[in-house]
């Protein structure tokens, strides 16, 4: 509340004072009185060990971030980071100094039109039939996996960036569900780690996330903040160009992008290492991958996870 107060004190100030001659020149907008505003006041905070961009937004937001889901409060630390010259927004140090006032512009704006960069507030998030997703998410969160408060948050994340790469959110359930039991964030084989297995050496998924010289800090990242990295993955890999992405496709994007210039169904992928039984033809790890093998054990693995869970538990979790 402090960072907010300080910087809002000072803009509001002299926000005012020029809407006090709106009336003599009516042609003024909001924003324009803002910008103003803006252009004359800045203020600094010194990066104190233990914050993080969201968290001096969040603070800086202060009740007007309970409009707002985790996501989409990201989405305005990411922009802070944007205005800051910051290259990594999860990545911030002690004493380095943030400017907070472009974040007072956009808040200020964003929230008095109804909308964060073009995203709709809680209020009116669309609701989008994706029921292996459900499913998926609340049991991530019994596993322990992701906290319920933010169940919906990355849920909504997930629809995000289906729309953006063109993916059904139920196939990227699928995907996770074989290669981290389901969104967890710390699975890892020892040399790919996370909720899609982002994996160590040049040109892989580490790497195209930007973690070549570390990647299994990855496992340090919660499953909002890896939904980032898929973002970064999936615009490296080019998985819009597929769209709408079958589930073979998504899951090849994942596991050997290259093999995606395969296209026939019952033809011997060219996909390195030892895989899980499931994916095999036959379920034999000495036989073949093939897409339509894929295909059959990515849902029988689904199927598996999932039969535990019913519809009236994902329905009450979601509330």
């Amino acid at each position: 509340m402090e960072i907010r107060s300080r910087v809002n004190d000072q803009i509001g100030d002299i926000a005012k004072e020029r809407a006090r001659h709106r009336e003599a020149a009516p042609s003024t907008s909001f924003r324009q009185v803002v910008e103003e505003a803006n252009r004359e006041a800045t203020s600094t905070v010194k990066v104190q060990r233990g914050d993080t961009l969201v968290s001096l937004t969040r603070n800086f937001l202060g009740e007007s971030a309970s409009q707002l889901n985790k996501g989409q409060i990201y989405d305005l630390a990411k922009t802070l980071a944007k205005e800051n010259g910051i290259a990594n927004p999860d990545r911030i140090m002690p004493g380095q100094q943030i400017n907070m006032t472009p974040m007072s512009t956009l808040a200020a704006l964003k929230l008095r039109q109804g909308t964060v960069e073009g995203v709709q507030l809680n209020t009116e998030s669309p609701q989008v039939s994706a029921p292996v997703l459900d499913k998926t998410l609340a049991r991530a969160v019994t596993k322990g996996y992701m906290q319920a408060e933010d169940q919906r948050a990355v849920r909504d994340k997930i629809l995000q960036l289906a729309t953006t790469h063109g993916f059904s959110p139920d196939d990227f359930a699928r995907t996770t569900l074989m290669e981290s039991d389901g969104m967890n964030p710390r699975a890892s084989n020892g040399s790919c780690h996370g909720i899609i297995q982002f994996c160590s050496g040049g040109n892989r998924g580490a790497a195209s996330a930007g973690y070549a010289d570390n990647p299994k800090e990855i496992l340090s990242l919660s499953v909002m903040d890896q939904l980032d990295l898929v973002d970064k993955y999936f615009t490296d890999t080019k998985l819009k160009d597929f769209g709408p992405a079958s589930l073979d496709n998504l899951y090849l994007t994942v596991l050997t992008p290259n093999a995606r210039n395969e296209p026939r169904a019952n033809v011997p992928l060219n996909i390195v290492g030892r895989q899980a039984a499931a994916l095999y033809e036959g379920r034999d790890q000495a036989g073949v991958i093939t897409r339509n093998s894929l295909i059959a054990g990515l849902k029988q693995n689904a199927r598996e996870r999932l039969g535990e869970f019913s519809v009236a538990k994902v329905e009450r979790k979601m509330m």
